[in-house]
């Protein structure tokens, strides 16, 4: 059976832990001894430092993906519109967006956008609940039903 690692090592470096990698090597700790503290391999503190040393940062350059489609002041339109009206379906929201905007983002670009500060699509109620009566009336309605009444 493999060695199972301790899943933190894998994820990302925060600023603060390579600050602190950064500033242990200084005070003359060993790799090991580092990564043992902050729960990392070993080779993860020794590519910091070696990036340390090399260009003289340890945080992450911004990545060259690709371009946002919508820029901050039609982010907070779409966040506005689907909070307001939370049951909005993504088709209105694209229409409620400022029409000066060519192209409209697509649907699944503003359901990234709700995405990314917590809201999700709701759908509105298609039928009101039943009440604890009508439930209870449905009940004796399916008894009888049973008895051949």
């Amino acid at each position: 059976m493999p060695l199972r690692r301790n899943r933190r090592q894998y994820e990302q470096l925060t600023d603060f832990d390579r600050g602190r990698i950064i500033g242990l090597r200084e005070a003359g700790w060993s790799n090991r001894r580092i990564g043992r503290h902050l729960g990392r391999s070993d080779m993860v503190v020794a590519r910091c430092w070696q990036q340390w040393i090399t260009e003289g940062r340890v945080y992450r350059r911004r990545g060259s993906g690709r371009p946002r489609n919508t820029n901050d002041c039609e982010d907070r339109a779409i966040r506005r519109v689907a909070t307001s009206a939370p049951t909005t379906s993504l088709a209105s929201i694209q229409r409620h967006l400022p029409p000066s905007r060519h192209p409209v983002p697509s649907r699944e670009t503003i359901r990234r956008r709700l995405t990314e500060v917590g809201l999700r699509s709701r759908r509105p109620l298609r039928r009101l609940p039943l009440t604890p009566h009508h439930r209870q009336c449905r009940l004796d309605f399916a008894d009888l039903g049973q008895l051949g009444v």
